[in-house]
This record gives C-alpha cells, structure tokens and sequence, in this order.
C-alpha cells in the first residue's frame, strides 16, 4: 500500500531504529487498513514503478495483438483490478498503469499506442461482492492484474472477477508479479499461476511479468498446447524487460510472441469427446454418425487427436444444489474437453458453457401409436362422406316420392301404382339393377331414364374408389394432438433438457405432466412401447426417420420445435474461435447440406430397400369375410325387419280375419232357414277354420248358371 503522508516523520525514524524487514500493521483494523513495509532504497523512488509501468504497457501491447483474421470491428475490452493493501511497487504500478491507460485516449504523447481499448474496472474493495449484479453485454476480452501474491490473485480470480457477467476465461490474461521477497522463484512461481488459472478457471492464455529484480522483469508465457508436448505444463520465457524497455528489443519480443502464438495449436493434441448415444448423430458403435462425420472432418484439419466415449447418459441439468448432472457434470469435472450428441442451444447452458457454431438442423415433435387399420366393410361405408350418403338418401326418396305421383296422376297400370313397388323400383334402378316394371307413359319414362343415367354414374363412381379401398382401407381416427393423447390417459414424456421448451404460461400443463424417466427417452424399446400404445414420446426426427420403426409410429404434423445442432464445450476451450472457422467454412461450402441430403436420402430410400424392408407385401388382394361383414349386415338387417314384417301382418291379418268370419257367420246364418228356390243352383256353404292364426275362413260353392236360349229363337236349318 502507499505510505501514509501524515505523521511520516515520526513512524520512519522508529522504523530504522527498530531495524524491521517487514513492517507495522495498525492494531485497530476498524480504524486503519494500511500496510507499512521497510524497503531497500533501490526498490522505491518513481524509477522503479515507472519501470514497472513501461514494460507492462509495452508487453501488453505485444501480448494482446490479434491477427486480421481473429479482429473484431468492435474496441476489444479491457478488465483492469484494482487491489487494494498491495505493497509497494506493485501498488504503485497500479496506480501508474491504470492513469496511462485512462489518459491514452487524450494524450497527445502517446504515439507509440497501436489501439484504445474500452476499460473496465474490478476491485476488491467491496466486502458485500457488489460486482456480482454488474451487468455487461459484451464479454471482457483482456484482463491486466497486477499482485503481489499467488494467494491474492486468486482471491482476486475466484471472489471477484470470475463472478462478474463480463467474466471469459477465454481472454488473454496478462499478470505482473512483483514481490520484492520472492525474486528468485520465477519458474516455481510461474509454474504455481499457471497450473492454478488452468485447473480453477479453465484459462490457459496465460503471461506473467515476473519481477526479477527492482526494475528488471522476465516475460514468461504458458506453453501448455504446443505442437511438441501438448497438454503438459511448460513455462517458456519470450524476452525480458530492463529499465521499461523490452529485451533485447521490441521486435525480437514481438517474434518470440508471434512463435508463440503460432504454435500455440492444437495439432498432435489428444481431446477428451464425451458423446452421448443419440443415432443418426452419435451411433451405438462409437464411430459411425453424422456429429462424428463433422468431428473426423475437423480432427483431419486442424491435425489433433480424439478420444471418444460413449454412453447412454443424458446431456445434464443443473439440479438444486447447482451442480450439473450428466455430462455436462462430467464436463465441469474436468473429464471431457467438449460433449456432442444432438444437443440444440440452450440459455440455461449457455450461461456456463460454451458452444460452437450451430450445424445441421433436426425437428423435435411427438410420438404416438399408429391408428387401428380401417375394417374393410367399413371402408366401403367411408367412401363417400357421411353428408354425400345422406344426400343419396335425400334424392331416394325424392326419386321414390315423384316415381309415385307420376304412377298415380298418369294412366299407368293399377299394379304399378303401388307405394312400396316404387319405392323398390327407384332403389334398384339408382344401384344399376334391371326391374321387370316398365312404364307406359312418355313422362313417366323420361323420369326412368333420368334415374337410370344417374344411377349408373353414381354406381360407377362407387365402384372405381371400392378397388383402391379394397387393397388400402385407411385407417381409424388418428391421435394427432397432445390434448387427445391427455384425454386418453397416455403418459408422454422425453429428454429433460427439452422440458424446458414448456416451461411458459401458455404450456405449463405440458411442463407439468412431462415424464423424464428412462421409459421415456427415444431408444428402440422405448418406441416399442409407443408402437403398442403405452406411451407418448416427444423425439427428434432424424432419429426416428433411421429406426426401423419409422414406418409403426406416427408422428405429429406439427413440430413442437426446431432447432439446429451445436457441441458443447466448458468455457474458456482455447481453440473455440478454430473450430468454428472449420464449421463457417463447411457451411459455406455445403458440406452440411451434403451430409443432411446423403442420410435423409438413404434412410427414404436406399436403407428401406436393402435393410429395413427386405419383404415386400403382396399386392394381390383376396377377399375374405372381412371385406363381405358390410354386405352381410345389410343381408341380417333385411331378414330382421323382413321378420319384424311378417310378424306384423300375422297380427293385423288375424285380427282382420276375426273380423270379418264374424260378420260372414252372422249374414249367413238366417238364410239357411229359407227354402230353396226353383230353378236356382245348388250352393254348398262349408266352415272350414283356417290354415293362419285360426282364421275361419267361409268357402262357399256355387253351381254354376246355365243359360238356355229359348225355343223360339233357335233357328233350324
């Protein structure tokens, strides 16, 4: 910290009588936080933080140039920490820098400054951590920390600047260390910083200004992805600084950072994939699918190594002690350097992890038994739509009603004008059948020609739909809506990433009703219990277009959602800006689009014909008593109401011929008392019961009645 001013010649002289190394604390920390530090004469005085100040502008300068290909057109960003209770002259380098770099805007001096960058302040003043509700739109591209201690910068690291929403471990962390205690130990310490920032923050982007001496500083950078030993902690020196000027010059400085960064690849690396069994993307074999495609195409480009595994876990989610599940737990854990397997953007992801540019695009929609197949004879009845068969009826009885006037208001024969002969008259004609009954008024035939015309148009209609429904009846009403699934007491479920899709007003009885058991995921004995009607499934499309169940579930027409696909890396993956280059690149080129239009090509096609349907079903169709069940119901329909018919007239004719025997016994009996007559016929009157319902029935005889031509006219010859 800075030397108090007041009473300064009073505490000095105690100092150098007491011979201290280290220092006074003021007992009373309520009151004081200052810290007071007994220096050698060479290590204070404005050379000695001015030095300090020269080299870390200069290094910086060298440290966060980016090539054109990797620029923004935005200013990049600058976090500067502010510490407080640092000793001298790292205290003093602090003020110092941060004054430079806020003045280089309106300094007229500065030259010598290549760019301006947007600054940003962190500080560890604030007990409360207020920072953790500063808010920034735009991550923080280049950080600038200046300790005197491991131990305060990751106190700075952990508390304060990792918690600020600028926060990116995938910037270019640049840190000044001077203690004048620890001046020996620039690999050990530089060793501890960067092995520290890599396991606890994931940044691997690492210089440090490492004070040798007062004035003298070692330029020392983290050579952990090298294309020589990749992945193992090196520290290798770029230059040193003397008296603010760099060692042994600028440009040589600036050629060992340009080495640096240049072989700062990850060619000859070997990366740790955690890919999770999602087909057509990640196969059950671990080798073949369309993301490990795209990961061997970027594998062969940039010249590193995989090593894969492959499970059946889930993505992950963070549960309510805030550690993440699944592999994205994995990934925390530093198990995984980046995870595939069909997994779309996520908000609730991306505020922890990272991920690339979106490739390649799937549909999410739900799952559900295919509908029962239409019986035959019911297929025959679907033809024509309910309103089309009770316009037919409507014109049979129009037919049926004018047949009847006609008959009655025109002189037809009296047989023909019966009301139930034109009623079977116009039912046969409408269906093509030939009836013995002709009519003999022009009118009346011109009405039979009409009905005949349009009965063989209808018959003819009929007839060339019932072939295409005899080998295709259709199918019984299909589910299609996930309310119906609900009213017919279906559980439906999926991942529990895509729950999240549900989480809003408008869907929250899905959100609430959603399953995420194992039952639940798209797998192949999974879909079987869709198929069988157990369960409602919400799947991506790409992957049950490759199951060879594609054909035995229905999905709905409407997606629950669209969305391409992504990898999944923890942030701060040092190669994030090359990977998705390769995938630009891809894009642009049509690759992707390639990749899309081979698998949906031979999984329509050429996978239904050599693998998933090798038997072919039989076109010939041979009727059976399923495609008859229409015309014998009709047929058991007619003999019940035939029946129901007869019985009918059995009734009312019995109860008619009691009737009439009565009056029939009653006028013929006083006639038996009368004598019969001269030159009358003889008549026999028998009562013989009837053969129906006990009917008498009188059956009367009656000689017949001879005539006799008188004598007088005959005529003799």
């Amino acid at each position: 910290m800075i030397t108090p001013r007041n009473h300064l010649s009073v505490i000095l002289p105690l100092l150098q009588l007491l011979e201290l190394s280290w220092g006074i604390v003021n007992p009373s920390n309520e009151t004081a936080n200052t810290v007071i530090y007994m220096l050698p004469a060479k290590d204070v005085g404005p050379e000695v933080w001015r030095a300090g100040v020269d080299c870390l502008d200069s290094f910086a300068q060298i440290f966060f140039y980016r090539k054109p290909a990797e620029r923004f057109t935005r200013a990049y960003n600058l976090m500067l920490t502010h510490a407080f209770n640092l000793s001298n002259p790292a205290d003093q380098i602090q003020e110092g820098f941060s004054k430079r770099i806020n003045e280089a805007a309106t300094d007229p001096t500065e030259p010598r400054r290549g760019e301006l960058f947007q600054m940003r302040v962190v500080t560890d003043h604030s007990r409360n951590e207020r920072s953790k509700s500063f808010g920034a739109l735009i991550y923080t591209d280049n950080y600038v920390i200046i300790v005197d201690s491991v131990e305060r910068l990751l106190s700075l690291m952990s508390r304060f600047v990792s918690k600020m929403r600028s926060w990116n471990p995938g910037a270019r962390f640049l840190v000044l260390f001077h203690n004048p205690h620890m001046r020996n130990r620039p690999w050990t310490v530089a060793s501890q910083i960067f092995n520290e920032m890599m396991t606890s923050f994931y940044v691997h982007r690492v210089a440090l200004l490492y004070a040798n001496s007062s004035m003298d500083y070692n330029l020392l950078v983290n050579d952990y992805y090298s294309n020589v030993d990749c992945r193992i902690l090196n520290v290798q020196s770029v230059g040193q600084c003397h008296n603010g000027e760099l060692y042994p010059s600028p440009n040589a400085v600036h050629a060992s950072m340009l080495d640096y960064v240049a072989g700062f690849s990850p060619a000859y690396c070997t990366f740790y994939v955690c890919a999770s069994v999602s087909a057509p993307f990640v196969e059950a074999d671990c080798v073949a699918g369309l993301e490990m495609r795209i990961l061997g195409f970027m594998r062969n480009r940039m010249r590193f190594y995989v090593n894969q595994t492959c499970s059946t876990e889930s993505r992950g989610e963070m549960d309510t002690n805030g550690v993440w599940n699944g592999l994205l737990g994995r990934l925390t854990d530093n198990e995984c350097d980046f995870i595939i397997g069909g997994y779309y953007p996520d908000n609730e992801v991306a505020d922890f992890f990272w991920g690339s540019d979106t490739y390649l695009q799937d549909a999410h929609t739900w799952y559900i038994k295919v509908a029962e197949r239409r019986p035959a004879w019911l297929a025959m009845v679907g033809i024509f739509e309910p309103n089309t068969w009770i316009a037919f009826i409507l014109v049979q009885l129009l037919g049926w009603l004018t047949w009847f006037a006609l008959v009655k208001l025109l002189p037809e024969p009296r047989y023909y004008q019966q009301s139930s002969l034109t009623a079977i008259n116009t039912m046969a004609v409408s269906i093509g059948i030939a009836v013995q009954e002709r009519p003999i008024c022009e009118a009346t035939r011109v009405f039979f020609i009409a009905l005949t015309v349009y009965g063989l148009n209808v018959v003819a209609i009929y007839s060339s739909k019932m072939i295409g429904t005899f080998q295709d009846p259709g199918y019984l009403h299909q589910l299609d809506e996930l309310t119906e699934v609900v009213a017919a007491g279906i559980p439906y479920g999926g991942h529990e990433e895509s729950r999240d899709w549900f989480e809003n007003d408008d869907d929250m009885w899905i959100f609430n009703g959603y399953n995420i058991s194992p039952e639940f995921i798209p797998q192949t004995k999974n879909l079987e219990a869709v198929k069988s009607g157990d369960r409602c499934i919400l799947s991506n499309r790409m992957y049950t277009l490759q199951s060879p169940l594609a054909d035995d579930i229905y999905a709905f027409e409407q997606n629950v959602f669209s969305s391409p696909v992504q990898m999944i890396m923890k942030a701060g993956f040092p190669f994030l800006f090359e990977m998705n280059s390769i995938i630009r690149l891809m894009r642009d080129v049509g690759i992707f689009q390639k990749i899309d239009a081979d698998f949906r090509y031979n999984n329509t096609y050429l996978n239904r014909i050599n693998k998933m349907r090798p038997q072919f079903a039989d076109t010939a169709i041979v009727l059976t008593t399923e495609h008859l069940k229409g015309p014998f119901f009709i047929l058991v329909v007619g003999i019940f109401c035939a029946a129901l018919t007869f019985l009918g007239e059995l009734i009312i004719r019995h109860w008619r011929c009691q009737v009439v025997s009565r009056k029939q016994h009653d006028r013929i009996k006083p006639s038996k008392k009368k004598k019969r007559g001269k030159g009358k016929g003889k008549r026999k009157v028998n009562w013989n019961k009837g053969l129906q319902g006990g009917c008498n029935t009188l059956q009367v005889q009656v000689a017949p009645v001879v005539r006799f031509t008188p004598v007088k006219r005959r005529k003799v010859f």
